[in-house]
């Protein structure tokens, strides 16, 4: 990788630009994740253990979790991304492997088979998981409760004694355990009697309700905070000050771009947003490769660092949806062309973009 890719592209720089992106303009999807091969692995699971009419729906949100009385199950953002997985850890303290999210997976479809065949109204249920009053008004808030290191009435696979939070989380936690190939369930907690009775009655419950169509009409529109609407940045969530990235992030552009471009025009409908305004992206593609030409020769900077501050001018410019006004193109380009020569001069003579942040 040439010397100005890497310093354009540099971790630090990625990084930095991830903490200042609102959630809602993260470019997330399934394909490339631990999430793409996990899922249809645990929904394979589900069917080979008789689970054969309930469909979970699963979607991208701040965080974990299944939709009460609903099996719509809610998946962290920060691990659809590696860097955002780092930053995560970071900021936030912790990770998950890709263990973690398959036992994750296990445990949201546990919830969500409670939910779709309402276990909660059953007495049997009620009974074995010591469900007290009303089943979902009752879950604690927060992340404290109270628990007995010493119980053999749950079954306990993280050691983080979860199970003992709330009935809820109790029989998600003997699903996973019980759904989870080879876990031995049954030698494992062969001296924990209300454990195995609980892990016994959801084999009893999945056979007699696996096949039969679930009791729930499923609402996708009861998603809470799917990321597309979190207007946070990312350092707003995991309450991270992204200060000290400034100094290194040898190719972070954005404050650069915004000072020249703008951000989408609102309240337009397509045909009066295309005929006043263009995209920066593709505003910079068209003027490309006169720019090139026109900056090297002037500079004496190589062509290929041109090109490498262009390719990356291009890239922040979609991530961050920046537009230009047509009728202020003329004004624009000669904007432009002063940024790009600026960043190749200081690269000729410091070996750095941006000297005067990075020293």
């Amino acid at each position: 990788m040439r010397r100005s890719q890497a310093l354009l592209f540099s971790t630090d720089t990625k990084k930095l630009e991830l903490l200042n992106t609102p959630i809602c303009e993260l470019d997330l999807r399934f394909e490339g994740t631990i999430f793409a091969q996990a899922i249809p692995v645990v929904k394979h699971e589900l069917r080979r253990a008789g689970i054969t009419k309930l469909e979970p729906i699963f979607y991208i949100s701040t965080g974990y979790g299944c939709i009460a009385g609903q099996p719509i199950i809610a998946l962290g953002f920060y691990d659809f991304d590696p860097l955002l997985k780092d930053l995560n850890e970071e900021f936030r303290g912790w990770r998950y492997s890709d263990a973690d999210i398959f036992d994750l997976l296990r445990h949201e479809c546990g919830h969500a088979f409670c939910y779709a065949y309402k276990l909660y109204r059953r007495k049997d249920f009620r009974e074995l998981f010591d469900v007290q009053g009303h089943f979902f008004n009752t879950y604690p808030e927060g992340d404290e409760f109270e628990y007995n290191p010493w119980s053999r009435s749950y079954v306990n696979p993280n050691g983080d004694y979860y199970a003992q939070k709330h009935p809820d989380e109790d029989f998600a936690e003997t699903f996973t355990v019980w759904l989870t190939p080879r876990s031995n369930w049954r030698k494992v907690y062969r001296n924990y009697p209300r454990a195995l009775a609980k892990l016994e009655y959801t084999e009893r419950i999945v056979a007699e309700l696996g096949r039969q169509p679930i009791l729930v009409e499923v609402n996708p529109t009861w998603m809470i905070e799917p990321y597309q609407e979190v207007k946070l940045t990312v350092a707003q969530f995991m309450k991270a000050n992204p200060r000290h990235y400034y100094a290194k992030a040898t190719g972070y552009v954005d404050v650069d771009l915004k000072l020249i471009f703008r951000k989408q025009p609102a309240r337009l409908n397509r045909r009066q947003l295309f005929s006043r305004f263009a995209r920066a992206e593709t505003f910079i593609k068209q003027h490309k490769q006169t720019l090139i030409s026109r900056i090297a020769n002037r500079s004496g900077v190589d062509s290929a660092v041109v090109h490498d501050v262009l390719d990356k001018l291009i890239q922040r410019a979609r991530a961050l949806n920046l537009w230009l006004e047509k009728e202020n193109a003329d004004k624009k380009l000669v904007e432009l062309t002063a940024l790009i020569t600026r960043m190749c001069m200081n690269y000729k003579h410091t070996g750095l973009f941006f000297p005067e942040r990075n020293s």
